[in-house]
């Protein structure tokens, strides 16, 4: 596990945890990948985190057709890169997904690895702990959160929430765990208690799946036959506590559609 600090001299940012893409891929909505792009740049508060699978990555032996991709690896590399360079210094590190592990393991050269390096951002590896500290908040003041692309199958909506619960498993105290992989959007509410000088204290956190840019006609999913998903990506705003006395931290979700 990596682990990442970011201090904001700020009461409040936006983190965009953005992802499977699959460029590449004839079903990658080339047009909300632009969208997307165009959101983070305007947003003044605005970060990102790369959550893996940004390529299609279609080599021998994958499950992806690699005649019916529109480039091959290499460019798909470079045009990721292309894309990101306007917000490169809005991305706060990229982990591996599993399209790009293809290529590790036949000739162990990571390509989120290499989009990383281009980009002068953070490679996060398999997984990122990360906290996040807003320097004009009252304490406390900071978000722990955790990035794993995921693993594993789950075709049901169920069983895609299933897989993204169980890296609570890791870090269960975490005020937040970010999942990619299942190509939906979620955000699953979480308590647990902890122990305080004088009473116990009810944490809440949440875990979040967080989309993809994948369209289903003539895809994989398609073919399997596995149900469509929506085009789109969860953004949250991390709100640090603006009372001396009160937590009243806050963590705001949304969602950007087609």
């Amino acid at each position: 596990m990596r682990f990442f600090n970011k201090k904001f001299d700020a009461k409040q940012f936006t983190l965009y945890p953005i992802g499977d893409w699959h460029l590449g891929s004839r079903q990658c909505d080339f047009n909300f990948v632009t969208k997307v792009i165009g959101i983070i740049k305007d947003d003044p508060d605005g970060y990102w985190v790369g959550m893996g699978d940004f390529m299609e990555n279609a080599i021998a032996g994958s499950k992806s057709d690699m005649y019916k991709q529109l480039l091959p690896p290499r460019e798909q590399m470079d045009t990721i890169v292309d894309i990101l360079t306007p917000i490169r210094e809005k991305g706060l590190f990229l982990l591996a997904g599993n399209h790009e592990q293809r290529t590790t393991r036949v000739v162990g050269l990571n390509p989120e690895e290499y989009i990383a390096t281009r980009l002068g951002v953070p490679f996060g590896g398999f997984s990122c702990l990360s906290v996040f500290d807003l320097l004009q908040a009252h304490a406390p003041r900071t978000f722990t959160c955790y990035f794993h692309h995921n693993y594993g199958g789950g075709t049901t909506f169920g069983g895609k929430i299933n897989r993204a619960e169980r890296l609570r498993r890791i870090t269960p105290t975490a005020d937040a765990i970010f999942s990619g992989h299942f190509h939906v959007t979620s955000r699953i509410p979480v308590s647990w208690y902890e122990a305080g000088l004088e009473h116990a204290i009810n944490k809440n956190g949440y875990d979040y799946i967080t989309g993809s840019a994948l369209t289903w006609n003539e895809s994989y999913a398609e073919e399997k036959p596995v149900a469509p998903s929506a085009v789109e990506h969860i953004y949250v705003k991390f709100v640090g506590n603006t009372s001396g006395s009160i937590n009243t931290q806050q963590q705001v979700y949304g969602i950007i559609t087609k």
